[in-house]
């Protein structure tokens, strides 16, 4: 499917800023196999309340829908209801803004139901109020932003009621999912075990990493959004050390504010985790850019404090020498990986192991033979050697500093 892709350049703007922008919608378009027949810039001085863009910008992009027939018009940037209707009135084609071209990415990479429910909700409330410059069109589109979700898809209804309705009822489902994920999670953090969690921004490779070192079997796509569900694994580093290693959905820059609410739950992964991972993709053109908004998504998260390892990744095809040395310099423990050279891996195991020896220590402990000793230290740790004498047995286990004064006599 043709599309005409609207860029919007601010007045002042730095030229290279602006050229990413672009760069990074077409990325969005291909992932969602939408082809870009013709591509318009525009600076704007003052947003037209009306539509966005100037009387003469609008005319000349009606130019270029006579000129090229693309069947949609992309703006890539965040427009009103009333600004949208306007524009397609002029233009005679479906205008979609960069959240809805986000909200379809999201919907068609949703495998798990907590995701497809955060996301079934978050377009819930961004057709809202939509719902009265859409009601012809809404349930008849296929294709392109809108209609990316396939004819399988469960249609919203047109009332505004009844979508009110059906958020409610999405908001009690994705609780009880969350109260079932929290429990798991909080089993989790009882057994002790050290936690990981991989970040970074969308594509960076951290799915193909989490495959790499667990064999997880994650689907790993040379698109953005692949991963939007969680996924943990357990894997054994080489100090012995067992651990949990998550992989977390991507960021992006301008994520819409309705999707970091959705996805609010599954970045919570990164705050209970014991250690982030950031994984930077050396291939990207603003590969130190990334690294700049990934660091602020954390921070607002409160987990920044939590990162101790930098994987710079792909750089069997680094694209920028400067930001590539920038990378490096980071004050993080620094691993270099190619996944696709199979490089890096072993030194990645190293890093994650040399930050749990910072947490854990040895103790040797001696109890009655009838005592539940072993039990208690396998679930606060891992049982390293165990000597029966007479009457007593002497544990070795590696478990958390924190654990190990309640074995101290």
């Amino acid at each position: 499917m043709g599309v005409l892709l609207i860029n919007i350049r601010q007045q002042g703007e730095n030229e290279r800023v602006s050229e990413l922008r672009e760069s990074e919608t077409r990325s969005l378009l291909k992932t969602l196999s939408l082809d870009v027949v013709c591509s318009v810039t525009y600076t704007i001085k003052e947003i037209s309340v009306a539509t966005y863009i100037g009387s003469g910008q609008t005319e000349n992009a009606l130019e270029c829908v006579r000129a090229f027939e693309p069947e949609e018009a992309v703006i890539n940037t965040f427009i009103s209801p009333r600004q949208e209707k306007n524009l397609e009135d002029r233009l005679g084609i479906p205008v979609s803004d960069r959240e809805a071209v986000i909200l379809s990415i999201f919907f068609q990479n949703a495998h798990s139901r907590e995701a497809r429910l955060q996301i079934e909700k978050a377009e819930a409330e961004y057709l809202r109020p939509r719902l009265q410059n859409r009601e012809a069109n809404l349930s008849q589109q296929r294709g392109g932003v809108r209609g990316a979700k396939g004819e399988g898809e469960r249609k919203i209804e047109l009332e505004r009621r009844l979508i009110d309705q059906r958020i409610r009822s999405l908001d009690r489902e994705i609780k009880e999912v969350q109260a079932v994920r929290k429990t798991k999670r909080k089993e989790r953090e009882n057994t002790g075990i050290f936690s990981f969690a991989l970040t970074g921004y969308t594509n960076a490779g951290k799915s193909t990493i989490l495959n790499a070192l667990t064999n997880a079997g994650v689907l790993a796509e040379d698109k953005l959004f692949a991963t939007l569900d969680t996924t943990t694994r357990a894997l054994k580093l080489p100090n012995s050390q067992k651990v949990l290693l998550s992989d977390t959905v991507g960021f992006i820059s301008e994520l819409p504010e309705v999707l970091i609410e959705a996805f609010s739950s599954t970045l919570e992964e990164a705050l209970s985790a014991d250690s982030v991972i950031i994984v930077a993709d050396a291939s990207h053109p603003d590969a130190y850019g990334c690294l700049k908004k990934t660091k602020e998504t954390l921070s607002e998260l409160g987990a920044l404090d939590k990162v101790r390892i930098l994987v710079i990744n792909k750089t069997d095809d680094i694209y920028d020498e400067i930001a590539y040395a920038a990378l490096r310099r980071e004050p993080y423990i620094i691993v270099e990986t190619s996944m696709k050279e199979g490089k890096g891996i072993k030194e990645l195991l190293k890093a994650m192991a040399d930050v749990t020896d910072e947490s854990f220590m040895d103790i040797t402990v001696r109890a009655p033979i009838d005592s539940d000793i072993i039990s208690r230290l396998s679930k606060d740790g891992t049982i390293r050697t165990i000597d029966y004498g007479d009457t007593e047995l002497t544990v070795t286990a590696r478990i958390r500093k924190e654990l190990a004064g309640k074995y101290r006599k």
